[in-house]
């Protein structure tokens, strides 16, 4: 038999976790797909993907003042959020600062489309420093500090060193809950380019190396549980982190599913709960879920970029390619039988994206791993399955009841009666709250 550490190897080079592809009879038959991968195949092409990643590149913003970095009020679990909010037309002003540091969000006041560019998550903003993509190793926190307000880079779960970088801070508190984030010394602003091409994605850059950094005055030791100063909880401006969730079945696991940066709303503030979820959109919150929940093995052999076009109709330039080309490594998605097409733009049905949800938790892979290919174990069932009554034959029935049991994941439709609506399009207040659910279910899967 093989040694446990190459057949660990061969497991996460041959990505061994697929099922979602673009109809049912597909996502069912994918399950074995790389069974037969050998384990020198599996190291050659692991070797091979290393081989071919680069890094994104940089170029400066050569006016910084059209670029604001803000500090928002948000809700109680999550009372400060983090904004960059982007003057892309002088139309008119997306902002204005009537006292120095304090932020009046003009943005918030009229349809700023085509006018103001306003990004909120790792989707648009992330941490560069010496050249060198940090977003699967930091992720944004701000933090209060006495009266001020800062801007860290919060190591990941999978990241061994607990230390934060300090990348800004407001020096003080604003009037109006919207507070200027300062860079620190050597932190500027870039935006990420793509063979030639300047893409949207903002980056907070810093040239000097990370472990200089974090060495020096750059950075700040996390503290240790206990002893951080208490968290200062500012009344919100509106009693949830977007005004349109009030009264919604799942306002709570919506707000939880933004404090943990798994979803974000839309630039007008929003978030539409009631509204459908497209395919790229399932797999970013997926695979922001995965950030948390799968051992560091498998987050480390995954693509820093899109180095060819994941799918035909998803080029490497699609804000969601990344995501793709990550969940399609672990196969957690497929192609469409004979077309190969993902079709992002397309809604995602509640069946599709509990069966997504099912082998993005097979990911959590268990030293008893022993073969590549998926894994043939089950989760561990938390409590008694529902006896969805409009399952019966479906391609995904078995996944829906494993579901089911796992946490609740897979629930009635509306919370209520005995049908599970398994070809109804998923909407994204269901989609918040069954990854929720995932991200916070203690229990793993049964060892094989």
């Amino acid at each position: 038999m093989k040694s446990l550490k190459h057949l660990k190897v061969a497991a996460l080079a041959a990505a061994a976790l697929g099922v979602f592809g673009g109809v049912g009879s597909a996502i069912a038959s994918t399950t074995n797909s790389h069974n037969a991968v050998t384990i020198n195949q599996s190291l050659t092409q692991s070797t091979q993907l290393l081989a071919q990643a680069q890094q994104f590149g940089e170029q400066p913003v050569i006016d910084q003042s059209r670029l604001l970095l803000v500090a928002a009020p948000g809700s109680a679990l999550n009372p400060n959020q983090f904004f960059i909010i982007e003057q892309q037309s002088n139309a008119r002003p997306c902002w204005n600062e009537p006292s120095p540091g304090t932020i009046d969000p003009l943005w918030t006041t009229f349809d700023f489309t085509g006018i103001c560019g306003r990004v909120s998550d790792s989707n648009g903003y992330s941490i560069r420093t010496n050249g060198i993509d940090q977003g699967a190793n930091y992720q944004f926190k701000l933090e209060p500090s006495g009266n001020d307000l800062v801007l860290y880079g919060l190591p990941r779960a999978t990241n061994p060193d607990k230390r934060r970088l300090v990348i800004g801070r407001t020096n003080g508190r604003s009037t109006t809950g919207f507070a200027r984030i300062n860079l620190e010394p050597g932190w500027s602003l870039a935006k990420r380019t793509f063979n030639g091409q300047t893409l949207g994605h903002v980056y907070t850059t810093n040239q000097t190396a990370l472990a200089q950094l974090l060495d020096a005055g750059g950075a700040a030791p996390t503290p240790t549980p206990g002893t951080q100063p208490p968290v200062v909880v500012r009344p919100p401006a509106t009693p949830a982190p977007f005004p349109d969730i009030q009264g919604n079945l799942y306002a709570a696991q919506i707000a939880r599913a933004s404090q943990l940066n798994l979803i974000s709303g839309f630039e007008d503030g929003s978030f539409r709960p009631r509204n459908t979820l497209t395919r790229e959109q399932a797999v970013s919150i997926v695979m922001e879920g995965l950030q948390q929940r799968a051992p560091q093995s498998v987050l480390a052999a995954l693509p820093q970029r899109a180095t060819a076009n994941p799918f035909p109709d998803v080029t490497t330039n699609r804000w969601s390619a990344l995501k793709i080309a990550q969940a399609k490594q672990l196969e957690i998605i497929t192609g469409d039988f004979g077309t190969g097409r993902f079709r992002p733009s397309d809604n995602i049905t509640r069946a599709e994206l509990i069966a997504m949800l099912r082998k993005a938790a097979m990911v959590e892979f268990s030293e008893q791993t022993t073969v590549a290919g998926t894994p043939t174990a089950s989760l561990v069932p938390t409590q008694a399955p529902v006896g969805f009554t409009d399952i019966s034959g479906h391609w995904a029935a078995n996944t829906i009841t494993e579901m089911s049991a796992y946490c609740g994941i897979a629930s009635p439709l509306n919370e209520t009666g005995g049908s599970f609506a398994p070809n109804t399009q998923a909407l994204r207040d269901f989609a918040s709250a069954a990854v929720v659910r995932w991200v916070d279910c203690p229990t793993r899967r049964q060892g094989v």
